[in-house]
């Protein structure tokens, strides 16, 4: 699959809604790695399971809670997603390296698309209406997705 131009397709829409919710999944996954080696950083356990619950749920039912609203996805947005988060689980949960090759170019190639602007405004709107995540550790999401795209020039 073509996943830059699969994402390039998208409208800025979507993209603005796919940038909230890769930088709620970035977060969390710092989340849980400062956790899990014991890291002076990490949260607490209670923070942790909270911080893992809300992505999950996101990611699941494409739908991210914002304050009085409630952000979805188009389908074919949805699909794209779904794509990659099959790819994940198969390439880093079943140990598939082709499946986990494949996750790491779309996942890059939506990131590319997102851009690093939308990045930033994603994090500014996840401050002022979403509580799961301690607004601290926003930076750290931001900050993975920065090195995550610098490190794949």
């Amino acid at each position: 699959m073509d996943w830059s131009a699969a994402f390039s397709a998208l409208p800025s829409s979507e993209l603005d809604k796919l940038a909230i919710l890769r930088v709620i999944e970035c977060t969390n996954g710092v989340i849980q790695n400062l956790y899990r080696e014991g890291s002076p950083d990490a949260l607490s356990v209670d923070e942790t399971r909270q911080a893992m619950k809300f992505s999950m749920s996101c990611i699941k039912s494409m739908a991210i809670p914002m304050g009085d609203q409630q952000v979805t996805f188009c389908e074919p947005t949805a699909g794209l997603f779904t794509e990659i988060r099959r790819l994940y689980i198969s390439g880093a949960k079943n140990n598939n390296t082709a499946d986990w090759a494949e996750f790491l170019r779309a996942s890059e190639a939506n990131l590319r698309a997102i851009g690093l602007e939308r990045i930033e405004a994603a994090k500014r709107e996840i401050f002022y209406h979403i509580y799961d995540l301690p607004p601290h550790t926003l930076d750290w999401g931001v900050d993975y997705i920065k090195g995550f795209i610098g490190a794949r020039i």
